[in-house]
C-alpha cells in the first residue's frame, strides 16, 4: 500500500480535529431543536465536510491511482469555505435577534451575503468537475466570490457595531468573537484567492509562472502555506465562533 505521505497525515489529523467540532454543535442543534441560530448549523455542515475531504484524501492516497477520489477531495477543500462563511451570517444573526436584525436592510444584506455563498458554492464545484478551461475560469470566479463577500461580511459586521448599546453584554461578546474570527478568516479567504491562480488544473500539475502563485496550490505547492494558511485559520475561526456562542448560549439560559 502506498504510503499516505505529509498531506495523507494532515488529512487524518483533520478527521480528528473535526469530530468534536462535529458532536458539539450537533449537541447544540438538537438541544435547541435548531431555534437558536443557523451559525451552529452550517459549523456542524463545515465540520462534516472537512472529515469527509479528509477521509477521501486518505482513501485516494492508499489506493493511490483513482484520480476521482483526489478530485472530490480537492473540490471539497475549496468548497466547504462557503459554509464557514455562512456560519458567520448566521452568528452576525444571532447577535441581532430583536434588534438590528429586524432591519429591512440588514435582512436585505444577510440574505444577499447568503445568495452569494450559495453562488461560490456551485461555481467551485462546478469549476471542480469541468474540463481544465472551464474549469479554471470558474475557480477564479468562485474564488472572486468569496473575496466579495468577505469584503461584504466586515462591512456589515461594522454597520451591525452601530448597534453595540441596543445589545446586551453577552451578545455584544458575540459580536467581539465575531469581530476576532474574521481576521483568520480573511487570511482564509485570500488563500482561497492565490490558490485558485495558482494552476491550470484541480490537481496542480500545471503551475502557474509566478513563484509566489506556484507556492500556494494546495496540492503541490509549499506545504507549510496550506497548513496554515487554510487548515489553521479555519480551525481558529471554528474555536473562536464556538467559544463565544456556546458561552453565549450558557448565559442565555
Amino acid at each position: 500500500m502506498p504510503k499516505l505521505g505529509n498531506r495523507g497525515i494532515i488529512a487524518i489529523a483533520t478527521i480528528g480535529f473535526y469530530a468534536p467540532v462535529a458532536i458539539l454543535t450537533l449537541v447544540l442543534l438538537v438541544r435547541y431543536a435548531l431555534r437558536r441560530d443557523a451559525g451552529w448549523l452550517f459549523l456542524f455542515i463545515f465540520s462534516l465536510a472537512r472529515m469527509a475531504g479528509g477521509a477521501l484524501l486518505v482513501a485516494a492516497r492508499a489506493e493511490g491511482t483513482n484520480v476521482d477520489l483526489f478530485i472530490a477531495s480537492y473540490i471539497i477543500d475549496a468548497a466547504a469555505l462557503s459554509f464557514l462563511m455562512m456560519s458567520t451570517l448566521g452568528f452576525l444573526g444571532m447577535v441581532g435577534h430583536r434588534t438590528f436584525s429586524e432591519n429591512p436592510r440588514v435582512i436585505y444584506n444577510l440574505r444577499t451575503l447568503g445568495v452569494l455563498a450559495l453562488g461560490a458554492l456551485a461555481v467551485t464545484i462546478t469549476g471542480g468537475v469541468l474540463g481544465k478551461h472551464v474549469g479554471f475560469v470558474l475557480r477564479r470566479v468562485g474564488s472572486g466570490i468569496y473575496g466579495g463577500m468577505y469584503v461584504f461580511l466586515v462591512l456589515v459586521h461594522l454597520g451591525a457595531w452601530t448597534y453595540r448599546w441596543h445589545l446586551k453584554s453577552y451578545r455584544r461578546k458575540l459580536m467581539w468573537g465575531i469581530s476576532i474570527g474574521l481576521i483568520p478568516l480573511g487570511a482564509r479567504t485570500a488563500y482561497a484567492i492565490l490558490a485558485s491562480w495558482s494552476s491550470a488544473d484541480l490537481l496542480g500539475t500545471q503551475p502557474s509562472d509566478n513563484p509566489v502563485l506556484a507556492r500556494s496550490n494546495p496540492v503541490t505547492g509549499h506545504l507549510a502555506l496550506y497548513l496554515v494558511l487554510s487548515l489553521v485559520m479555519e480551525y481558529l475561526v471554528v474555536l473562536i465562533y464556538l467559544y463565544s456562542s456556546v458561552v453565549l448560549s450558557r448565559r442565555h439560559r
